[in-house]
């Protein structure tokens, strides 16, 4: 049997027992008697539906992991890395235990990334994994691709849907746009793609407070442009930008997204995510946590009072609470506020449709406190 390194990690505890054969993003080199947690956090959640309560009742996943749709995940900055563990575990359990999965949200560096290397799909920018149910790019924040733009679901996947999965399409969570800048400014200045167009140290320099970064050329309408084939912070077209709304929120309200969530209400949302996909899964309680790594996480968790303010003594947001949009000084997000509105009512629409009920009052708050 392998040895056991005893070097200290901050999730199995100071005295760890990781096994010595290999990178830890593989089930078979992590101990999972010395992740406690990680088994706690990979017990079935039962959400308020029946058919959630249904599959949390099964006693296993069918023994040849066939059935549900392929899904692509449309990863968009601050809106909750933690749907990765939702993901993989409806697509590539029980190939990959749940209590590992859980274990690599907890671990060091980024989540999507770790969970890339499990799948090995590190740099994988097209094709399939866990028995076609897992529509590549992974890691990172791709945004909707040509084809995903112009094709419908099944048209994009049908060489990879005949094989293992029926249909298929996108999913993502979207957030308050004001909340989302501010947890993005936090997070690094946190803007994939901005420095194809700009330094990062002369944006740093330019916009030192958040009202400034939030007005910065390609801050904003991140989600809007992502539905349009963009980086989240590209510089949009100088002209067009309500086409580039309009064509977002149709898209939205296709069927090219197989799933829609909004951070704001995280539990609901991964309930529904479960109950739409068609493969019988249920949560794991690890999915109804904040486990990601940004810079702003670990500020935010745990304490009371105002642990981090703007130069004029603003509060940003305590722990659980969400941020106080006041610190972004009026600055009105004009094309991811519509677009959100329209993520709403299509959530709304959607929760109606798989009979999904809302959780307890104010659990989002708690999940959305990390990101």
């Amino acid at each position: 049997a392998p040895a056991s390194t005893g070097v200290p990690h901050h999730i199995l505890g100071t005295q760890s027992a990781v096994l010595l054969c290999g990178s830890d993003f593989k089930p078979e080199c992590v101990d999972v008697h010395s992740c406690a947690r990680c088994r706690s956090l990979a017990q079935r959640h039962c959400c308020a539906s029946p058919e959630c309560a249904a599959a949390a009742a099964a006693e296993a996943l069918p023994a040849n992991g066939s059935g549900g749709v392929a899904v692509r995940w449309l990863h968009i900055p601050k809106c909750g890395s933690t749907l990765g563990i939702s993901l993989l575990q409806y697509a590539c359990t029980p190939a990959l235990p749940a209590w590992h999965i859980v274990y690599m949200a907890m671990a060091e560096k980024q989540i999507d990334v770790r969970m890339a290397h499990a799948i090995e799909a590190r740099r994988a920018r097209d094709g399939f994994r866990c028995a076609g149910r897992l529509v590549m790019p992974f890691a990172g924040h791709a945004p909707v691709t040509p084809a995903e733009l112009l094709l419908s679901p099944s048209g994009m996947l049908s060489h990879a849907a005949a094989k293992s999965a029926r249909g298929g399409g996108l999913a993502a969570m979207f957030r308050t746009p004001s909340q989302r800048l501010i947890s993005a400014f936090l997070d690094n200045y946190h803007a994939w793609g901005i420095t194809r167009h700009a330094s990062r140290t002369a944006m740093k320099h330019a916009a030192p407070t958040v009202d400034l970064w939030a007005r910065f050329p390609g801050v904003a309408g991140c989600q809007v442009k992502m539905l349009n084939g963009l980086d989240c912070g590209a510089l949009p077209p100088s002209r067009g930008a309500q086409a580039l709304l309009a064509r977002a929120i149709r898209l939205l309200r296709s069927d090219a997204f197989v799933f829609v969530g909004l951070v704001e209400r995280w539990r609901e949302s991964v309930c529904l995510l479960h109950a739409s996909l068609g493969r019988g899964t249920a949560p794991v309680e690890g999915e109804m946590q904040s486990l990601g790594h940004s810079r702003n996480s670990d500020a935010r968790r745990g304490g009371g009072g105002c642990r981090l303010k703007d130069k004029d003594g603003v509060c940003y947001g305590s722990a659980g609470r969400g941020y106080n949009a006041s610190v972004l000084r009026g600055f009105r997000d004009e094309l991811d506020e519509p677009l959100y509105a329209a993520a709403e009512e299509e959530f709304e629409r959607r929760l109606r449709l798989h009979r999904v009920a809302g959780g307890p009052a104010g659990v989002a708050a708690d999940v959305a406190a990390g990101v």
